[in-house]
C-alpha cells in the first residue's frame, strides 16, 4: 500500500478524500432477491455493488472494462474485505461510493462504502484489490492508457 494509505485488521484506511480526486457514486435500490428470509441485504451481495461501483468508477475514468478486455486484458479480483457495520433491506435505496486507493504496476486497489440515502455513516465499508492479466491470464502491467486515467481521475 502507499504510504497514505493503511490497512489494518483487514481495514483499508484511504484517509481524507483529496481535492481533484473523483468518488464514484452509484445508487441502487435494494431488490427482494437480493436478500435473506429477513428481507436484509444477503452478505455476498455487496461484493456485486462494489463490482457496480468499480464498473462506474472505470467508466467515468474515460477507460471502461469493455475497452480493456478488447485489447486483450482483465481485472481479476485478488483480495477482497467487507466490514459488515449495520444491515441494509429490501427497497433501501443505497448509494456506493468508490475511490482509487491505491495504483500499482500490476495492480490496483478500490475502497467502498456503502450509504443508506440520507444517512452519513456507512452501513459497509471494504475494498478489494484487483490484478492486470494479458491474453494469457498472467499478471500483466496496467495499460499505460489505463493507468494514466485512473491517476489523472483519481488525483494521484
Amino acid at each position: 500500500m502507499s504510504s497514505r494509505n493503511r490497512i489494518e485488521n483487514g481495514r483499508l484506511d484511504p484517509g481524507p478524500v483529496r481535492p481533484g480526486e473523483y468518488v464514484g457514486r452509484v445508487p441502487i435500490q435494494v431488490r427482494y432477491a437480493e436478500t435473506d428470509a429477513q428481507a436484509v441485504v444477503y452478505h455476498s451481495n455487496f461484493l456485486i455493488y462494489f463490482e457496480v461501483g468499480r464498473t462506474e468508477w472505470m467508466k467515468e475514468s474515460g477507460i471502461p472494462y469493455t475497452v480493456l478486455e478488447e485489447q486483450g486484458y482483465a481485472l481479476f479480483v485478488a483480495e477482497c474485505h467487507i466490514r459488515y457495520l449495520r444491515p441494509a433491506s429490501y427497497d433501501d435505496e443505497l448509494t456506493i461510493e468508490t475511490r482509487l486507493a491505491e495504483l500499482r504496476t500490476r495492480s490496483c486497489t478500490f475502497s467502498y462504502r456503502v450509504l443508506r440515502e440520507g444517512e452519513n455513516d456507512p452501513l459497509v465499508e471494504g475494498w478489494t484489490s484487483l490484478v492486470c492479466t494479458g491474453g494469457d491470464r498472467r499478471a500483466a502491467p496496467l495499460p499505460d492508457e489505463l493507468a494514466e486515467a485512473m491517476r489523472k481521475i483519481a488525483d494521484l
